[in-house]
């Protein structure tokens, strides 16, 4: 995502549509978000956003089996085709739950008009990884949580210099397996950048957080011990000067440990602030995977085996 992207996503207003009140919404104890890949990506940026917010991402078919108290389900599917997002709208309404829908058309759109349910409409001719802005604020809409989205701080981020160092991080990663690693406040950020290296890198890229990842995959890495195994792998570590001074530190000693023992492991320093955080990691992630994808001679924007793959089922 670029920064001309970035700014349209950032003036969507999004408009609800249907009988659901916004003092309806409010009186909700908890929210379940029903989404796959790049639509569900949104709900995982709630959770960035806000911890404390009571929601739930539920990536499969159906409902969850459980719920408390007054819920409020939320099914976002960018091209209204996503089959385990059909599944858990219809399993849904079929339960008499209050239901909202976010998407830009499809089946899921036509079904929704047909059952009068309320809506947000958002852009569409997107890839779902690059309309994730779009989705966060229709989903911040029905929630009526606009404001954990608030504009960036542009002086802390340099939307060109983005551009180049995602470009310099891609030169790095040719032919390379990325483990992105960070604090667990910010796996989403890690998880940002695995979606973008899979889709549009087309390779494989893992994301895991501090500090459990210390516990277990941290000695799996190690030459050592792992041998030939290793040798494509490279970690690209998300540096944040707001984490608390113990996972710094833990940070801190990994990279200088793992490096001493033949780990490859690039640092990369987040911006302060949620929202530019984000912002950031939108950007430069998207630059990376691009480059990566011209390195390795492939298609960027298409996911051949993964519509393979849906349309085979």
């Amino acid at each position: 995502m670029n920064e001309a992207e970035i700014r349209k996503q950032l003036s969507f207003i999004p408009k609800l549509e249907g009988d659901l009140s916004r003092k309806k919404i409010t009186g909700f104890d908890n929210v379940i978000v029903g989404g796959m890949g790049g639509s569900g990506l949104a709900a995982r940026i709630l959770f960035f956003l806000d911890p404390t917010f009571p929601a739930w991402l539920h990536d499969d078919y159906g409902l969850p089996t459980k719920h408390e108290g007054n819920t409020l389900y939320i099914a976002i599917s960018y091209s209204g085709n996503t089959a385990e997002t059909l599944s858990f709208a219809k399993e849904a309404l079929a339960k008499k739950h209050t239901l909202a829908v976010i998407t830009s058309g499809g089946m899921l759109l036509n079904w929704t008009l047909q059952n009068k349910l309320p809506h947000v409409l958002i852009p569409s001719g997107f890839a779902p990884r690059d309309a994730v802005l779009y989705m966060l604020r229709a989903l911040l809409c029905v929630i009526g949580r606009e404001y954990l989205f608030l504009d960036p701080q542009e002086d802390l981020i340099d939307f060109q210099k983005a551009v180049e160092h995602g470009k310099e991080i891609g030169e790095k990663f040719e032919k390379k397996i990325p483990l992105i690693y960070s604090s667990r406040s910010n796996y989403t950020l890690s998880y940002i950048w695995k979606i973008m290296l899979n889709e549009t890198g087309k390779i494989p890229a893992f994301a895991n957080y501090f500090p459990e990842l210390a516990h277990n995959e941290a000695q799996g890495i190690i030459p050592e011990t792992a041998g030939l195994m290793t040798k494509n792998l490279k970690v690209l570590l998300l540096s944040d000067q707001e984490d608390s001074l113990e996972l710094s530190r833990v940070m801190t000693v990994f990279q200088t440990l793992a490096s001493s023992q033949g780990v490859e492991v690039l640092s990369l320093n987040l911006p302060q602030g949620r929202t530019n955080k984000l912002l950031y990691v939108l950007s430069i992630a998207s630059v990376t995977a691009k480059a990566i994808a011209e390195l390795h001679g492939v298609d960027a924007n298409s996911i051949p085996f993964i519509e393979q793959l849906k349309k085979s089922l």
